[in-house]
């Protein structure tokens, strides 16, 4: 099943972070790490990737974007947009060509918002984001041990270019032209 972005009918806006967020987002991340060692998922740690340091650089340089939950007013996801990535990027059979293609890092949701299509909302805003600053790919990884990311990306109509290794594993490199 194909999810057409045009068609949803929970928007998600995405609202630049502040540096006065940063506590609230680092809470969030360590909340969804918890949450994914749980779920015996542990390709990310706090206290290496990602970490305050990172989250707090992606604010600096105003590449990182929350989404609030509209009754509670919580942060309740968090993404990183940017043309930035890792040379194993360059490794990938990539189908649309780009020079600078949009891509997306350290998408995540807090567990209190989880299961409710927050996840779709989110990538589908990232669309319209990347639509509207002149991107035409985005691109992006996902842990090849997480079955729901792999399953939402494949629904949004991303289709799989390679694979990287990192050190938490085998990671999916995925593209979809905009």
């Amino acid at each position: 099943m194909y999810i057409d972005c045009m068609n949803t009918t929970e928007p998600a806006e995405l609202f630049p972070a502040s540096s006065s967020d940063l506590p609230e987002i680092f809470d969030l991340y360590k909340a969804a790490i918890a949450h994914l060692d749980e779920c015996g998922m542990h390709f990310w740690d706090f206290n290496r990737y990602p970490n305050a340091d990172d989250l707090s650089g992606d604010v600096e340089r105003g590449e990182l974007y929350c989404v609030h939950d509209s009754g509670t007013g919580r942060i309740a996801a968090c993404v990183v947009l940017n043309s930035g990535y890792d040379e194993q990027y360059n490794n990938a059979q990539w189908k649309y060509p780009s020079e600078q293609p949009l891509i997306v890092h350290r998408l995540c949701i807090h567990p209190d918002f989880q299961n409710r299509g927050l996840g779709r909302a989110v990538m589908c805003a990232t669309e319209e984001w990347g639509k509207t600053h002149d991107f035409h790919v985005i691109r992006l990884d996902a842990y090849s041990g997480n079955p729901a990311s792999l399953a939402l990306y494949g629904h949004l109509g991303f289709r799989k270019a390679g694979e990287a290794n990192w050190t938490k594993g085998m990671f999916w490199l995925m593209e979809k032209e905009i």
